[in-house]
């Protein structure tokens, strides 16, 4: 099973090696190493020990090779063993998820109640506050009149009642987020609803 390009590899190493012989002789990262066994790309015998866990033949490292250089595919999804710490994100929810049947007029009526400090005529930045939406995705609606406005001296000027036209439309309800103030709005509907009962 010797190959002329890893011959070396028989005369350096035993017929058997560890994982951390593995990432060495491959060249790679000792996560993507643990991707390659854990996914059974090489084979390998598993002791479920914390420490010498993985016994891997060195034939099976050489296919490997073989097949990589072959392919010029390491086998490893892009960014799947990056290093960065990724905190997971919370699931995207909508104010329909929210909505028990028949409650859709309770949505007009609490935007009404948390809208009632706000002046007559909004701008952008009190919509994205209002609505819990990034200032851009405001800016984009507005842009393809998805949300009535008035544009005045290079700014988007709008009535209150067009944004609350806006949040009990379908569009809005079905809108899915996971932002910190996309939440809180829901979340304040959510606190609303059940103190009304």
């Amino acid at each position: 099973m010797k190959n002329n390009k890893y011959n070396y590899l028989w005369d350096q190493y035993p017929e058997y090696v560890s994982s951390n012989q593995l990432y060495k002789i491959c060249r790679i990262a000792k996560r993507s190493a643990k991707y390659l066994l854990e996914n059974g790309i090489i084979p390998c015998e598993d002791n479920g020990k914390k420490t010498r866990r993985y016994k891997i033949a060195l034939k099976d490292i050489i296919t490997y090779l073989e097949k990589r250089d072959k392919t010029l595919n390491t086998m490893i999804p892009r960014g799947h063993t990056t290093s960065r710490n990724k905190r997971p994100q919370a699931p995207r929810v909508s104010l329909y998820e929210l909505l028990s049947p028949g409650s859709e007029d309770e949505i007009k009526e609490y935007f009404e109640y948390i809208y009632a400090d706000y002046p007559d005529v909004v701008g952008t930045r009190d919509i994205s506050e209002m609505t819990g939406l990034n200032q851009n995705t405001i800016i984009k609606l507005l842009s393809k009149k998805e949300i009535q406005s008035f544009f005045v001296s290079s700014k988007y000027m709008v009535p209150k009642q067009f944004v609350l036209d806006f949040v009990v439309s379908p569009r809005f309800i079905n809108m899915k987020s996971n932002s910190i103030n996309f939440n809180k709005v829901l979340g304040g509907f959510e606190i609303w609803k059940n103190a009304k009962l």
